[in-house]
């Protein structure tokens, strides 16, 4: 803290308490002199800076610059805020789509374009619906690579239904794997764990047809062995060879999709090239885990506030830290949010729960990423 100089003798002040409004109280250490004066000092953007230096550096609270102790008090304002989601209008030639998970228990979906980050969703699990919020808020983009889990491939219809797909081959490869096993032991396994590895080797449109051709006679090879069946001693009748007759029904649907070489392809007016596999935002989760590894001990919902923070100093121009202190969303007014979802829930809720309902039927989690405010209804 910059200490003040006394405007009677110029010296240096000392200080002296506090004042009714909790501004800092000074006076000049000059007996004879006896001046004193009171400034108000604003910190919350310098706090907010240093709390985000640490939080994308690799040291521990111990191993910081400052004190853990003032860096903890520091942090405060950090995790009493939610960095706002950008709102894209830009048509992007390629988008990467993926979500991190946090065990079981939380997900922050995240697109990427031209090496920044033009968005992130928190939400329970990957469905179609959390996709679809995170989709609303980007231009539909040429062309988008995705791994295809979840209910990504929905929203991708519903909502940009125009957008090419081009699905991981690197996560298809591994799809099939696991069906086959590193090591199978029948012969037809280990052809079909050939095929997969030709997959994510595919550069160019023969080589994508003469993949089409090995898989096709692959089927045609062993098209007998997969139709052998076993009888249970309860009469039931299933596959002998269940996982690749698994693993034959899913590479049938990913080609019936067309998704597999879009890359070869690319949609009219796309000037950047498609990759064929979604590795860049998989390198980007690996730094986003390696923030969380440095900063281990995080409770839940501060690591989806570390992610989110990371997300957006990852944009293409983040504002500084004396904007976001006015601009991004606190914790208070996302439980006003929720108190106005409370008083404008049907009585039936509140007389079951008691609270106002939180997923399902409450508010929008768009609600958090907007400084819209709640709109009063009288429904």
């Amino acid at each position: 803290m910059r200490i003040p100089l006394c405007p009677g003798c110029h010296t240096t002040m000392k200080k002296n308490g506090k004042t009714s409004a909790g501004r800092t109280r000074w006076r000049c250490k000059d007996p004879g002199c006896g001046s004193s004066l009171s400034r108000g000092y604003d910190r919350r953007a310098a706090d907010l800076e240093t709390s985000l230096r640490w939080l994308l550096s690799k040291q521990s609270q111990a191993e910081y610059a400052i004190p853990a102790r003032t860096l903890r008090r520091m942090n405060e304002l950090l995790w009493s805020l939610w960095p706002p989601v950008p709102l894209v209008d830009e048509v992007y030639d390629v988008v990467h789509l993926d979500g991190i998970h946090l065990h079981r228990d939380a997900v922050v979906l995240i697109a990427i374009a031209c090496g920044h980050v033009i968005g992130w969703y928190v939400a329970k699990s990957e469905t179609a619906a959390a996709w679809a919020h995170l989709m609303a808020r980007i231009a539909p983009p040429l062309a988008v690579v995705v791994d295809g889990g979840g209910g990504i491939l929905k929203a991708l219809r519903e909502h940009w239904p125009d957008t090419k797909v081009q699905r991981c081959l690197f996560h298809v490869c591994m799809n099939i794997t696991q069906l086959t096993g590193i090591k199978p032991r029948s012969e037809a396994g280990k052809q079909l764990r050939k095929i997969a590895v030709a997959l994510s080797r595919v550069t160019d449109t023969d080589a994508a047809a003469a993949w089409l051709a090995s898989y096709n006679q692959w089927e045609q090879t062993y098209d007998a062995f997969l139709d052998e069946k076993s009888t249970y001693a309860d009469g039931t009748i299933a596959d002998q060879h269940q996982r690749l007759v698994k693993a034959k029904r899913m590479i049938r649907r990913r080609i019936r999709e067309n998704h597999l070489f879009t890359f070869l392809e690319p949609p009219k007016g796309c000037t950047t090239p498609i990759p064929a596999t979604n590795n860049l935002i998989e390198s980007w989760n690996g730094r986003i885990r390696d923030m969380l590894r440095h900063h281990r001990g995080l409770s839940l919902l501060r690591r989806i506030k570390a992610i989110c923070w990371w997300c957006y100093q990852h944009t293409r121009q983040p504002k500084p830290a004396s904007w976001l202190i006015t601009n991004a969303i606190s914790d208070q007014q996302i439980e006003e949010l929720y108190r106005k979802a409370w008083e404008h829930s049907p009585q039936g809720a509140y007389e079951t729960y008691g609270i106002p309902n939180r997923y399902g039927t409450g508010i929008d989690w768009n609600e958090f990423h907007t400084r819209v405010k709640y709109p009063n209804t009288t429904d």
